[in-house]
Protein backbone atom coordinates (compact mmCIF):
# COMPACT_ATOMS: atom_id res chain seq x y z
CA UNK A 1 0.00 0.00 0.00
CA UNK A 2 2.83 2.35 0.92
CA UNK A 3 4.53 1.94 -2.47
CA UNK A 4 1.24 2.59 -4.35
CA UNK A 5 0.68 5.80 -2.37
CA UNK A 6 4.20 6.97 -3.22
CA UNK A 7 3.58 6.35 -6.94
CA UNK A 8 0.27 8.22 -6.76
CA UNK A 9 2.01 11.13 -5.02
CA UNK A 10 4.67 11.27 -7.76
CA UNK A 11 2.15 11.39 -10.65
CA UNK A 12 1.47 15.18 -10.39
CA UNK A 13 5.22 15.84 -10.35
CA UNK A 14 5.72 13.71 -13.45
CA UNK A 15 2.89 15.50 -15.24
CA UNK A 16 4.40 18.88 -14.32
CA UNK A 17 7.81 17.78 -15.56
CA UNK A 18 6.27 16.63 -18.85
CA UNK A 19 4.53 19.96 -19.30
CA UNK A 20 7.78 21.87 -18.66
CA UNK A 21 9.63 19.72 -21.19
CA UNK A 22 6.92 20.28 -23.85
CA UNK A 23 6.92 24.05 -23.22
CA UNK A 24 10.75 24.11 -23.50
CA UNK A 25 10.76 22.32 -26.86
CA UNK A 26 7.92 24.50 -28.17
CA UNK A 27 9.82 27.69 -27.28
CA UNK A 28 13.03 26.27 -28.74
CA UNK A 29 11.30 25.37 -32.00
CA UNK A 30 9.77 28.83 -32.31
CA UNK A 31 13.05 30.59 -31.54
CA UNK A 32 15.14 28.96 -34.26
CA UNK A 33 17.32 31.43 -36.20
CA UNK A 34 15.64 32.94 -39.22
CA UNK A 35 16.73 31.24 -42.42
CA UNK A 36 17.70 33.02 -45.64
CA UNK A 37 14.38 31.92 -47.11
CA UNK A 38 12.51 33.47 -44.16
CA UNK A 39 14.33 36.76 -44.67
CA UNK A 40 13.60 36.75 -48.40
CA UNK A 41 9.90 36.20 -47.83
CA UNK A 42 9.68 38.79 -45.07
CA UNK A 43 11.53 41.71 -46.73
CA UNK A 44 8.49 43.02 -48.59
CA UNK A 45 6.39 42.52 -45.47
CA UNK A 46 8.91 44.53 -43.43
CA UNK A 47 8.73 47.41 -45.90
CA UNK A 48 4.94 47.36 -46.03
CA UNK A 49 4.65 47.08 -42.25
CA UNK A 50 6.98 50.06 -41.83
CA UNK A 51 4.93 51.96 -44.40
CA UNK A 52 8.01 53.29 -46.16
CA UNK A 53 10.72 52.33 -48.64
CA UNK A 54 14.12 53.60 -47.49
CA UNK A 55 16.39 54.24 -50.46
CA UNK A 56 20.08 55.13 -50.44
CA UNK A 57 21.44 57.40 -53.17
CA UNK A 58 24.29 59.82 -53.83
CA UNK A 59 22.82 63.06 -55.27
CA UNK A 60 25.77 64.47 -57.19
CA UNK A 61 25.22 62.50 -60.39
CA UNK A 62 22.82 64.22 -62.79
CA UNK A 63 20.61 63.19 -64.51
CA UNK A 64 20.39 60.15 -62.21
CA UNK A 65 20.14 62.06 -58.92
CA UNK A 66 20.97 65.64 -58.01
CA UNK A 67 19.86 68.53 -55.84
CA UNK A 68 17.32 70.83 -57.45
CA UNK A 69 18.73 74.23 -58.41
CA UNK A 70 22.21 72.88 -57.55
CA UNK A 71 21.42 73.57 -53.89
CA UNK A 72 22.98 70.95 -51.58
CA UNK A 73 20.10 71.40 -49.17
CA UNK A 74 17.49 71.35 -51.94
CA UNK A 75 15.13 68.59 -53.00
CA UNK A 76 16.76 65.50 -54.49
CA UNK A 77 15.44 64.85 -58.00
CA UNK A 78 16.37 62.92 -61.14
CA UNK A 79 15.86 59.71 -63.09
CA UNK A 80 16.64 57.41 -60.16
CA UNK A 81 14.41 59.36 -57.79
CA UNK A 82 11.47 59.05 -60.20
CA UNK A 83 12.06 55.29 -60.44
CA UNK A 84 12.23 54.99 -56.64
CA UNK A 85 8.95 56.92 -56.36
CA UNK A 86 7.26 54.48 -58.75
CA UNK A 87 8.52 51.47 -56.80
CA UNK A 88 7.28 52.96 -53.51
CA UNK A 89 3.92 53.77 -55.10
CA UNK A 90 3.55 50.23 -56.42
CA UNK A 91 4.35 48.84 -52.96
CA UNK A 92 1.81 51.20 -51.40
CA UNK A 93 4.34 52.90 -49.12
CA UNK A 94 6.03 56.28 -48.71
CA UNK A 95 9.50 56.96 -50.11
CA UNK A 96 12.34 58.01 -47.82
CA UNK A 97 15.61 59.05 -49.48
CA UNK A 98 18.94 58.91 -47.67
CA UNK A 99 21.88 60.97 -48.93
CA UNK A 100 24.95 58.69 -48.76
CA UNK A 101 28.53 59.19 -49.95
CA UNK A 102 28.84 57.04 -53.07
CA UNK A 103 31.55 54.64 -51.92
CA UNK A 104 29.59 53.83 -48.74
CA UNK A 105 26.33 52.89 -50.44
CA UNK A 106 26.90 49.13 -50.32
CA UNK A 107 28.06 49.36 -46.70
CA UNK A 108 24.83 50.99 -45.49
CA UNK A 109 22.79 48.59 -47.62
CA UNK A 110 24.37 45.51 -46.05
CA UNK A 111 23.93 47.05 -42.60
CA UNK A 112 20.16 47.30 -43.28
CA UNK A 113 20.19 51.08 -42.98
CA UNK A 114 18.40 51.24 -46.34
CA UNK A 115 16.15 48.82 -48.21
CA UNK A 116 17.73 49.36 -51.62
CA UNK A 117 20.28 51.54 -53.40
CA UNK A 118 19.76 53.37 -56.68
CA UNK A 119 22.57 55.64 -57.87
CA UNK A 120 23.39 54.98 -61.50
CA UNK A 121 25.12 51.77 -60.40
CA UNK A 122 26.78 49.52 -62.98
CA UNK A 123 26.28 45.84 -62.00
CA UNK A 124 29.92 44.78 -62.39
CA UNK A 125 31.21 41.32 -61.49
CA UNK A 126 32.98 42.68 -58.41
CA UNK A 127 29.88 44.44 -57.14
CA UNK A 128 27.74 41.35 -57.67
CA UNK A 129 29.84 39.63 -55.03
CA UNK A 130 28.68 42.23 -52.50
CA UNK A 131 25.01 42.73 -53.41
CA UNK A 132 22.28 41.51 -55.75
CA UNK A 133 21.22 43.63 -58.71
CA UNK A 134 17.97 44.19 -60.53
CA UNK A 135 17.66 44.10 -64.30
CA UNK A 136 19.38 46.99 -66.08
CA UNK A 137 17.02 49.96 -66.43
CA UNK A 138 19.25 52.37 -68.41
CA UNK A 139 22.27 52.08 -70.70
CA UNK A 140 24.99 54.68 -71.16
CA UNK A 141 28.53 54.83 -72.47
CA UNK A 142 31.57 56.46 -70.87
CA UNK A 143 32.82 59.96 -71.60
CA UNK A 144 35.75 62.07 -70.54
CA UNK A 145 35.10 65.63 -69.50
CA UNK A 146 37.83 68.17 -70.28
CA UNK A 147 38.29 71.94 -70.38
CA UNK A 148 37.27 73.41 -73.73
CA UNK A 149 40.66 75.19 -73.88
CA UNK A 150 42.32 71.73 -74.07
CA UNK A 151 40.16 70.45 -76.93
CA UNK A 152 43.09 70.44 -79.37
CA UNK A 153 45.46 68.79 -76.90
CA UNK A 154 43.14 66.03 -75.65
CA UNK A 155 41.06 64.29 -78.30
CA UNK A 156 41.15 60.64 -77.14
CA UNK A 157 42.18 58.41 -74.23
CA UNK A 158 45.70 58.11 -75.66
CA UNK A 159 46.22 61.82 -75.09
CA UNK A 160 45.76 61.33 -71.32
CA UNK A 161 49.21 59.74 -70.96
CA UNK A 162 51.15 61.85 -68.48
CA UNK A 163 47.98 63.74 -67.51
CA UNK A 164 45.98 63.78 -64.27
CA UNK A 165 42.70 61.86 -64.59
CA UNK A 166 39.92 62.18 -62.04
CA UNK A 167 37.26 59.60 -61.09
CA UNK A 168 34.75 59.19 -58.29
CA UNK A 169 35.87 56.91 -55.47
CA UNK A 170 34.25 53.48 -55.68
CA UNK A 171 32.84 54.11 -59.17
CA UNK A 172 33.07 51.77 -62.15
CA UNK A 173 34.98 54.56 -63.90
CA UNK A 174 37.73 54.36 -61.28
CA UNK A 175 38.39 50.72 -62.12
CA UNK A 176 38.01 51.11 -65.90
CA UNK A 177 40.29 54.12 -66.10
CA UNK A 178 43.18 52.49 -64.34
CA UNK A 179 42.94 49.54 -66.70
CA UNK A 180 42.40 51.45 -69.94
CA UNK A 181 44.44 54.64 -69.59
CA UNK A 182 48.19 54.07 -69.66
CA UNK A 183 50.74 56.40 -68.09
CA UNK A 184 48.28 58.70 -66.36
CA UNK A 185 48.13 59.86 -62.74
CA UNK A 186 44.79 59.00 -61.15
CA UNK A 187 42.98 61.22 -58.66
CA UNK A 188 39.86 60.00 -56.82
CA UNK A 189 37.28 62.16 -55.08
CA UNK A 190 34.22 61.36 -52.96
CA UNK A 191 31.86 63.36 -55.16
CA UNK A 192 31.54 64.28 -58.82
CA UNK A 193 31.16 67.93 -57.83
CA UNK A 194 34.68 67.82 -56.41
CA UNK A 195 35.94 66.41 -59.72
CA UNK A 196 34.30 69.24 -61.65
CA UNK A 197 35.83 71.81 -59.31
CA UNK A 198 39.29 70.25 -59.71
CA UNK A 199 38.90 70.17 -63.49
CA UNK A 200 37.89 73.81 -63.72
CA UNK A 201 40.73 74.79 -61.37
CA UNK A 202 43.28 72.79 -63.43
CA UNK A 203 44.06 70.32 -60.66
CA UNK A 204 43.15 67.49 -63.05
CA UNK A 205 43.12 67.34 -66.85
CA UNK A 206 40.10 65.10 -67.39
CA UNK A 207 37.24 63.47 -65.48
CA UNK A 208 35.80 60.13 -66.57
CA UNK A 209 32.00 60.01 -66.25
CA UNK A 210 28.99 58.39 -67.87
CA UNK A 211 27.87 60.25 -70.98
CA UNK A 212 24.57 61.64 -69.59
CA UNK A 213 26.38 62.80 -66.45
CA UNK A 214 29.12 64.50 -68.48
CA UNK A 215 26.47 66.12 -70.69
CA UNK A 216 24.69 67.42 -67.60
CA UNK A 217 27.78 69.24 -66.38
CA UNK A 218 28.55 70.62 -69.84
CA UNK A 219 25.09 72.18 -69.79
CA UNK A 220 25.96 73.92 -66.54
CA UNK A 221 29.57 74.77 -67.34
CA UNK A 222 30.15 76.19 -70.81
CA UNK A 223 33.93 76.06 -70.37
CA UNK A 224 33.83 72.23 -70.39
CA UNK A 225 33.32 69.73 -73.21
CA UNK A 226 32.86 65.97 -73.24
CA UNK A 227 34.39 63.33 -75.51
CA UNK A 228 33.22 59.72 -75.86
CA UNK A 229 35.68 57.08 -74.65
CA UNK A 230 36.29 54.31 -77.19
CA UNK A 231 38.68 51.65 -75.97
CA UNK A 232 38.24 48.06 -74.80
CA UNK A 233 36.26 47.91 -71.57
CA UNK A 234 34.92 51.43 -72.08
CA UNK A 235 32.80 50.12 -74.95
CA UNK A 236 31.19 47.43 -72.77
CA UNK A 237 27.65 48.44 -71.85
CA UNK A 238 27.05 47.50 -68.22
CA UNK A 239 24.13 49.84 -67.75
CA UNK A 240 22.58 50.92 -64.46
CA UNK A 241 20.70 48.70 -62.01
CA UNK A 242 19.21 48.77 -58.50
CA UNK A 243 21.12 47.08 -55.66
CA UNK A 244 19.51 45.10 -52.83
CA UNK A 245 21.00 43.12 -50.00
CA UNK A 246 21.72 39.50 -50.90
CA UNK A 247 19.07 36.97 -49.93
CA UNK A 248 15.94 38.92 -50.90
CA UNK A 249 14.72 37.28 -54.13
CA UNK A 250 11.03 38.20 -53.73
CA UNK A 251 11.85 41.88 -53.21
CA UNK A 252 14.17 41.78 -56.24
CA UNK A 253 11.49 40.06 -58.32
CA UNK A 254 9.00 42.80 -57.45
CA UNK A 255 11.52 45.51 -58.36
CA UNK A 256 12.17 43.82 -61.72
CA UNK A 257 8.43 43.60 -62.38
CA UNK A 258 8.02 47.33 -61.78
CA UNK A 259 11.07 48.19 -63.90
CA UNK A 260 9.73 46.06 -66.75
CA UNK A 261 6.44 47.98 -66.67
CA UNK A 262 8.25 51.33 -66.63
CA UNK A 263 10.37 50.35 -69.63
CA UNK A 264 7.36 48.98 -71.48
CA UNK A 265 5.55 52.29 -71.02
CA UNK A 266 8.70 54.28 -71.99
CA UNK A 267 8.63 55.92 -68.57
CA UNK A 268 12.41 55.64 -68.13
CA UNK A 269 13.01 57.84 -71.19
CA UNK A 270 10.41 60.29 -69.89
CA UNK A 271 12.21 60.44 -66.55
CA UNK A 272 15.51 61.17 -68.32
CA UNK A 273 13.93 64.04 -70.26
CA UNK A 274 12.27 65.39 -67.13
CA UNK A 275 15.65 65.36 -65.37
CA UNK A 276 17.22 67.33 -68.22
CA UNK A 277 14.54 69.98 -67.87
CA UNK A 278 15.18 70.25 -64.14
CA UNK A 279 18.93 70.53 -64.75
CA UNK A 280 18.37 73.58 -66.93
CA UNK A 281 16.52 75.45 -64.18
Amino acid sequence: MGSKRNIIKKIPSLVLLLVVVLVFFTISANSQPETKADKAVSKLDQIKKAGKLVVGTSPDYPPYEFHLLNDRQGEIVGLDVDIAKEIARELGVKLELKNIIFHKLFEVLNQDQVDMVIAGLAPSVGRRQLVDFSDVYYQAIQNMLIRSLDSEIITSLIDLRGKKVGTQKGSIQEDLSQKQILGAEFITKDTVNELISDLKNKKIDAAILEKPVAESFVMRHKDLINIECHSGAYDALLGSAIAVKKGNPEFLKEINRILAELKKENKIIEFVEDAKILMNK
